[in-house]
């Protein structure tokens, strides 16, 4: 089947990335150094496997999510419609949820391709510059890579956050499913069709509610720059369809008791620096500027106001931080400062934008360089990782397993259980974390009095101590046993008939 001649820049674009992000990530699969195993995601290894977390109640027929990170006994009371999507086709492959989300995350891409390609064209590129235009916006990025090969203490936020499309085809799929549908509902309220802007700003919310909250912002910043005050009313009238929603999303990430956690004050600490954000977006910005030459009339204007708005309240956020998650909006901001500078130096002669293809890829290619190289962050022991996927054969929904944390992140993701200690998000994971210590550290009856105070009902142990490390007659039995150049581990799982005194709250 023919391209037709149309489609081919966004076509050859996405099989770019498409093509590049698959292959390193099967070239980590399958490249894995012995004993070890590749996690499935190149960053946010704890974020990712909390994605997970939710995906696997889908793929159990959940409708609302429990948060794994808070006790069972909470209600459910998170709605997200990626991650149904990702645990509904997980369970169409038989149990998938890897290979599920790599398929969203490729169509996620092909969407945002095809929207960015949209508004290049209708923010005044000229159609013959589209495939150069698409290739600086999907493969450029800041100056992070410079620190990198400096050895810099500063943090190449470029290179390690989801700022750029390049960046967030590799590591989040997350993140692309959110910055697809901003962009979309975007252009939607960029050319007066407000209703689907509404539509798909409602889907957004259901899926990322800070891209959502961008959304709202920059739609309605717009209308107070475009339009007289005595227009604002009815031309603000369209965002109300988002309020419902957004209130949801504050309910659950600021009061319901399973989720509030991830609005705690410890996410207010960390950020970039002003230096490490203008290392980030400062190159990306001040091409951005180029676009001002073009005016601000017409269509073509009012989709680089737009661009422009968002760029600008997604930095002002993020410097700002009114909010503890305010490093959220940097994911995809790299998007409108690129696509305007793909605009601006697109209308000038031939070969300048061309050439800043080439100047602008120097954070895609040390991301992709540095995929090449294992580490111990993605690639874990072995029996770590398939002790987890073991569980997943034995685990009850709502159990609870005691195994270090990052044992428990895997937990969390491929199985039922509930993991006692793992992200670091939770609200105890301190306190959890030393007492998983001193749990191993401990002798026998300690170990038995401290799984009964927090009646778990499966345990992680090395596969040499003897009886799991417990005293005898302790109501566990060994079950699920996994090699590895470490010794191995085995899992304790209580006895049916058992009892146990948790401790009281």
């Amino acid at each position: 089947m023919r391209v037709r001649e149309g489609a081919r820049p966004v076509v050859l674009t996405w099989l770019l990335l498409a093509g590049l992000s698959s292959a390193l990530l099967l070239r980590a699969t399958f490249s894995s150094p012995p004993g070890t195993v590749f996690v499935g995601t190149f960053y946010y290894v704890d974020d990712f496997y909390n994605y997970l977390s939710y995906v696997q109640q889908a793929e159990e027929g959940a409708l609302v999510f429990r948060n794994k990170l808070a006790p069972p006994t909470l209600p459910p009371a998170l709605v997200n419609v990626e991650w149904l999507l990702v645990g509904w086709l997980a369970a169409l492959l038989g149990g998938a949820p890897l290979i599920a989300y790599r398929l969203v995350g490729l169509a996620a891409l092909a969407v945002l391709v095809h929207q960015v390609d949209r508004w290049l064209v209708r923010g005044g590129l000229p159609p013959p510059r589209r495939l150069p235009g698409l290739l600086l916006v999907f493969t450029g990025g800041g100056l992070g890579w410079v620190l990198v090969a400096l050895k810099s203490g500063l943090r190449p936020y470029d290179v390690v956050a989801g700022v750029y499309p390049f960046v967030e085809a590799l590591a989040n799929p997350h993140f692309v499913v959110g910055t697809a549908l901003l962009v979309a509902a975007l252009g939607a309220f960029a050319t007066d069709r407000p209703g689907l802007g509404a539509v798909l700003g409602n889907i957004l919310a259901l899926a990322r509610p800070y891209d959502a909250a961008l959304l709202a912002g920059v739609a309605a910043l717009a209308v107070l720059v475009r339009w007289p005050p005595t227009r604002w009313p009815r031309r603000l009238l369209p965002l109300a369809a988002l309020v419902p929603v957004l209130l949801y999303d504050a309910w659950v990430f600021l009061w319901s008791p399973g989720f509030r956690i991830f609005s705690a004050p410890v996410y207010s600490t960390s950020g970039p620096s002003l230096l490490e954000l203008a290392l980030a977006v400062g190159p990306a910005a001040l091409i951005a500027l180029t676009a001002a030459r073009a005016g601000a009339g017409g269509p073509e204007g009012r989709h680089r106001l737009y661009l422009a708005l968002w760029a600008t309240l997604a930095l002002l956020t993020v410097v700002l931080r009114p909010v503890s998650f305010s490093l959220q909006f940097l994911a995809g901001v790299g998007v409108p400062l690129l696509a305007l500078g793909a605009i601006g130096l697109g209308r000038l002669r031939r070969g300048i934008l061309e050439a800043a293809v080439v100047v602008f890829a120097g954070t895609a290619a040390t991301v992709a360089a540095l995929q090449l190289q294992p580490n111990s962050y993605r690639n874990v022991p072995a029996e770590r990782w398939r002790v987890a996927a073991a569980l997943g054969e034995v685990c009850r929904t709502g159990e609870i397993v005691v195994a270090p944390s990052d044992i428990g992140l895997y937990v969390g993701g491929l199985s039922s259980c509930w993991p006692w200690a793992s992200h670091s998000a939770s609200p105890e994971h301190a306190s959890r974390e030393a007492a998983t210590g001193r749990f191993y550290s401990g002798t026998p009856p300690e170990r038995s009095r401290f799984l009964d105070e927090v009646c778990a009902t499966h345990v992680v142990v090395p596969r040499a101590w003897p009886a799991g490390g417990l005293p005898p007659g302790a109501p566990y039995r060994r079950g699920v046993e996994v090699d590895g150049p470490g010794g191995g581990l085995a899992v304790y799982s209580r006895e049916p008939q058992a009892s146990c005194r948790p401790a009281s709250p």
